[in-house]
């Protein structure tokens, strides 16, 4: 084998050096190792043993010629004939200042080929490192995969040939860059790094890019702009693409990292499976952008086990011997929520829970009057106003302890105090010695009122969980539905992809909000989504802020289905249909996957056309009349 080597005429003409000294011939000699020595202890007459610096090539700077400068002659002389017995192929000063004529004489003496150039040392040093990893690197010449860079992210792509170059070419057509899919040159140019080149000679803006698609080569220079190719790329993500096997078990969680290894450098590596219905351009992207936050330190698979565990914890110890707790409505939560200040009881926010949905004012029961209490109020939160504490400050002291002492003696879980004046002492006291949660509120009693019933409503609204995948689009909320693998993460990836928005994955928990609705919310651990083959991924962190929402009103379910045959155009999709959430009537239809439907396209037509239909435009409708206004004319 012809070892790789760069000779030192052409670091001359690529770096423009000035040659002082090159002997006969000597410009033709060989450096065959990508790496740069710079010049300091050997200076110094410490002569470092082995052979690895009689192959590399040398660099020395301003401060090393300054040394060298200040030394006697006796010495000077004396320690550059040792450092020119080494057998190394060139020098390279890089200085402003004039060479030493010893130093040149010693050079021309072991016939040493020396270069010169006014670059700092240090900037010279790692240019020339680059440039000799790039030629002399370790490589593998590669066909049958494509290498893009998808948002500054070099994929290689392998495996199923149609799948992969019908994918590169959507990639591209969304305005990813192409480096090649035939003669791809892949070099190791540093420890952990590859670089992946197109292996024809792209010196001339002239020369095109080309892809191989069946029986024939498409230009991509001439159909897409020389502005979607680029001639090289860093290999950071390893995708293979193989058809759907039932039988195998796909990645859905993305926790252990998997590698393909080339020139002995690891590669993360991800293997998708590719089945009808699957916007195979769509999933490369997000795989792509989810390695870039990967290499900044950002896993979401990671992060959702962690807050998985946290949550399952939680659970456990919420619902632990206690029944009544099913519903994990703490004190503490409420506080949260509506910003409220404690003022006694804070220790025991978080193991007081709220049983009811009602509020109680306490007027009657403050006076002295306790007959229905303990039956409509006893057990819910207790909501004063000024009025209230105008009350009690306006009774005689003793009778006011009195019917304070026994309104404390009720097991009602907190008393909230709205837009007060002025609390008097006794009743804070009073407070704390009954061991209550006593809260206050900057709000008006009557805006309070409000908020805590339709908080509270929402929280002990009647509830049901439903697989599937739910979506805001033009403004409705729409839930995916189907058997598992059918497609509806990826399907509802690329509706986000198109700027339609996410609520949850997997598992959707709606309730009848109080205005009469079935909503749909996202779960404690929102907007993550599983992929076959990625794993799990985080759609805020993807797709921004403004592809995501809390909750949303139930609209439509659409149920993904299989088509078993090719023939889909003969296949109906049913519409019109409508089925109860909640007892809400919503409206349903069903959509066949195969290979000629693009699944989220289809989503949208369905979802237009519905939107039509509530508006007042039936399609039907129109489409009839038109043929009887043509049968006439």
């Amino acid at each position: 084998m012809v070892q790789k080597h760069v000779k030192i005429s052409k670091l001359v003409k690529a770096f423009d050096f000035e040659v002082v000294y090159s002997g006969i011939d000597n410009l033709e000699r060989k450096i065959l190792l990508p790496t740069v020595h710079r010049v300091g202890a050997e200076l110094t007459g410490f002569l470092v043993p082995g052979d690895e610096l009689n192959k590399q090539l040398h660099v020395l700077g301003s401060e090393e010629m300054r040394y060298v400068d200040s030394l006697t002659s006796i010495d000077r002389k004396k320690r550059l004939k040792n450092y020119f017995s080494y057998n190394f192929p060139c020098i390279v000063v890089a200085c402003e200042e004039e060479i030493h004529p010893d130093f040149i004489k010693y050079a021309v003496e072991h016939n040493k080929p020396l270069l010169t150039t006014k670059n700092k040392s240090a900037a010279i040093i790692r240019k020339l490192k680059y440039y000799l990893q790039r030629k002399l690197s370790p490589e593998i010449r590669l066909e049958g995969y494509t290498l893009i860079e998808i948002s500054g992210v070099g994929v290689l792509i392998s495996g199923y040939e149609d799948a992969r170059i019908g994918t590169a070419l959507e990639l591209i057509e969304r305005g990813n860059k192409y480096i090649t899919d035939e003669n791809l040159i892949v070099k190791k140019i540093g420890t952990g790094t590859l670089l992946g080149e197109n292996g024809f000679d792209k010196s001339s803006t002239n020369t095109h890019f080309f892809i191989w698609s069946g029986s024939e080569n498409i230009d991509i220079t001439n159909n897409y702009g020389i502005v979607s190719t680029r001639n090289s790329k860093e290999i950071n993500l390893f995708i293979n693409l193989e058809k759907w096997d039932k039988k195998k078990f796909y990645d859905r969680l993305g926790i252990d990292r998997v590698y393909e290894t080339f020139l002995g450098v690891d590669i993360p590596k991800l293997s998708i499976p590719v089945r009808k219905g699957r916007n195979l351009a769509t999933i490369i992207e997000t795989a792509a952008i989810n390695e870039r936050l990967k290499q900044i330190g950002l896993n979401s698979s990671e992060y959702f086990l962690e807050e998985t565990k946290k949550l399952i914890a939680y659970n456990k110890s919420m619902n632990k011997g206690d029944k009544m707790k099913m519903k994990n409505l703490t004190v503490k939560q409420i506080v949260e929520e509506f910003d409220l200040k404690v003022v006694t009881g804070e220790d025991l926010l978080e193991t007081t829970y709220v049983k009811k949905t009602t509020l109680h004012n306490p007027a009657l029961a403050l006076s002295g009057f306790y007959e229905v209490f303990h039956e409509i109020g006893a057990e819910s939160v207790q909501l004063f106003s000024q009025g209230e504490l105008n009350f009690l400050n306006s009774l005689d002291a003793q009778v006011r302890n009195e019917n304070l002492g026994n309104f404390f003696n009720f097991d009602f879980p907190a008393m909230i105090i709205a837009d007060a004046e002025e609390i008097q002492p006794c009743f804070i006291q009073l407070s704390r010695e009954k061991n209550k949660i006593m809260l206050l509120s900057d709000k008006s009693s009557t805006q309070l009122t409000a908020d805590l019933n339709q908080f509270l409503e929402k929280k002990f609204a009647q509830k049901i969980t439903m697989h599937g995948v739910f979506v805001e689009m033009f403004g409705f909320g729409v839930l995916l539905t189907g058997k598992s693998g059918i497609g509806k993460s990826e399907t509802a990836l690329e509706l986000i992809h198109r700027g339609h928005r996410l609520i949850t994955d997997d598992k959707v928990t709606f309730y009848e909000d109080p205005s009469g609705i079935a909503v749909g919310k996202a779960d404690k651990i929102p907007y993550f989504m599983e992929l076959r083959g990625i794993g799990i991924i985080d759609i805020k962190a993807l797709y921004g802020l403004g592809s995501v929402r809390k909750e949303k009103r139930l609209d439509a379910i659409i149920e993904l289905k299989e088509l078993k045959n090719d023939d889909y155009l003969t296949k109906k999709t049913s519409n019109g249909v409508e089925v109860e959430v909640l007892g809400h009537v919503v409206n349903h239809a069903e959509l066949y996957i195969s290979s000629g439907r693009n699944a989220a396209t289809m989503i949208e037509t369905t979802i237009m056309n519905l939107i039509a239909k509530k508006y007042g435009y039936d399609p039907k409708k129109a489409y009839k009349g038109r043929i009887r206004h043509a049968e006439f004319t």
